[in-house]
């Protein structure tokens, strides 16, 4: 019986496809633990994300009281009564939905430019930790306790800003005033967040090209417009977007400081959502409201993201 003798070639293939075999367990090994790390991640994700989105389009689509549960199959009835005028529901939606872009209007713009401005100019001074800090503070503070702080800086009787300016301003119960009063607790509260993003971008401007800025007899607004602000276009094109997306939630601010007054002119809609839902007990109704609102809020973002995206590069 003859013997076969293994050569050195064939040795190497063998040796080289018990490696790349090895090598595949470990790829598959390492794979599979890396998994294993995202799966509570994964499994919070789906109870208390997952789960809400697909639940409240269910509810959406029945007349749903909160307290008895399902009362009959609507199908999309109630996204299309959002769309008939003669009906309560769409005019409570479509009223909400204006106030809330009123909003929006007001307040990003401020959210903006001012922390825009405040970012450079601290970037610019040597106390820039203490700034820092002070602006930061108020973001921490809950927005009830923020509220309930405006609400009474704000009275029309006996209140602190009143008071100083020697005035009877109607703040709270009558517009313009009421607007103004929720957009100046609002960017009280979150300007330090929007503050701190844009200093950080700051930080990245190159030095060599503010030296050569001041040599070249460039002043601090010329360095400002010129220099600092190109150098952040895409940290603004973000303070666009999520500042849009917050100030369309509004909610506890027009709740606790106006109740929505006066009349139904600071009533957001999220404000109406909740009227629908817990007050009016018409569970359904209010899901299709939140509903309509994810898209219209999903669609703005998409436009201004790419507008400013577009702009920014």
């Amino acid at each position: 019986m003859a013997l076969r003798v293994q050569t050195a070639p064939e040795k190497v293939v063998q040796r080289g496809k018990s490696r790349r075999s090895g090598s595949m367990v470990r790829i598959i090994v390492d794979q599979f633990t890396s998994f294993l790390f995202v799966v509570p991640f994964l499994i919070a994700f789906c109870l208390f994300v997952g789960y809400p989105i697909v639940f409240g389009f269910i509810v959406s689509l029945n007349h749903w009281n909160p307290l008895a549960g399902p009362l009959g199959f609507a199908g999309w009835s109630q996204y299309a009564t959002l769309f008939n005028m003669n009906t309560l529901a769409a005019q409570q939606f479509w009223l909400g939905l204006k106030n809330t872009v009123t909003f929006v209007i007001i307040s990003v713009p401020v959210l903006l430019v001012l922390p825009t401005v405040l970012a450079y100019l601290i970037y610019r001074s040597p106390f820039k930790t203490l700034f820092r800090s002070i602006y930061f503070l108020p973001t921490v503070l809950s927005v009830t306790a923020v509220t309930s702080l405006w609400t009474w800086l704000l009275q029309t009787q006996g209140g602190a800003v009143n008071n100083f300016l020697h005035a009877h301003i109607p703040w709270l119960v009558e517009q313009p005033w009421a607007w103004l009063s929720i957009d100046m607790a609002t960017v009280w509260r979150t300007l330090g967040f929007n503050l701190i993003i844009v200093y950080a971008g700051f930080t990245q401007l190159p030095q060599s090209t503010l030296e050569a800025a001041a040599l070249d007899g460039a002043g601090a607004v010329r360095t400002f417009l010129s220099i600092a602000l190109p150098q952040v276009r895409h940290v603004l094109a973000f303070i666009i977007v999520t500042s849009t997306i917050s100030s369309f939630n509004l909610f506890a601010q027009s709740l606790l400081m106006t109740g929505g007054g006066p009349g139904s002119s600071t009533e957001p809609l999220t404000m109406v959502i909740y009227n629908q839902s817990f007050n009016a007990m018409h569970m359904g109704s209010a899901a299709a409201m939140a509903y309509l609102m994810a898209i219209i809020l999903a669609a703005i973002s998409f436009v201004q993201y790419h507008l400013t995206r577009e702009r920014a590069s």
